[in-house]
């Protein structure tokens, strides 16, 4: 199965200050910040987060998130919020179809077709 990674890419100039609510696991990371810090704090967390190009942070589910840019910079920061997108979880009710499904492709492959048999009366 191929793992399918859904990204956001967004700025921070120097000086601003942004918050983010986390409602899916995501890693932020740090793409491009030319020597700037990226100061991250979060909601029940002691913890202040400094955050260098190349750096990056998982974010939890439930996470509200204040990030900020040190005004000194000279260029802003780019960041982006990666995502495993994943498939959903198989239901009871999905496999009459799965089953149809796959029927239908051994079918195929013999190239017999249902209700379209010659029958000739000898």
């Amino acid at each position: 199965m191929k793992t399918v990674l859904t990204t956001t890419v967004f700025t921070l100039n120097p000086g601003e200050v942004t918050t983010l609510s986390v409602h899916a696991a995501q890693r932020l990371h740090v793409e491009e910040a030319r020597g700037a810090d990226v100061w991250l704090t979060r909601e029940k967390d002691s913890e202040d987060y400094w955050l260098r190009c190349g750096g990056s942070l998982l974010l939890r589910s439930g996470d509200e998130v204040v990030l900020s840019v040190d005004p000194r910079a000279l260029h802003p920061v780019r960041l982006a919020l990666i995502a495993e997108a994943r498939r959903p979880a198989l239901a009871l009710a999905d496999v009459p179809h799965l089953v149809y499904r796959s029927l239908r492709r051994l079918v195929r492959g013999t190239e017999w077709t249902p209700n379209q048999d010659q029958v000739t009366a000898s």
